[in-house]
């Protein structure tokens, strides 16, 4: 049985097993890391945009627009 995601939350620094993503971020060299929350605390950051809905379309060369 695999053993359950433990985290610190960002906001408060309690671990908690039910950690809630409130964040990414990203980094030019190296990997990014991931921002979490407890249930509690994680009321208290505004949701993420989704990466794909906030990026336009690329513009390619023929394609009317």
């Amino acid at each position: 049985m695999p053993r359950p995601p433990v985290r610190m939350c960002v906001r408060c620094e309690v671990t908690t097993e039910t950690p809630v993503v409130v964040g990414v971020v990203h980094q030019n060299s190296g990997p990014g890391f991931v921002v979490y929350a407890c249930q509690a605390c994680a009321a208290h950051y505004p949701p993420q945009p989704d990466i794909l809905t906030v990026l336009s379309p690329p513009h390619r060369p023929g394609n009317a627009q």
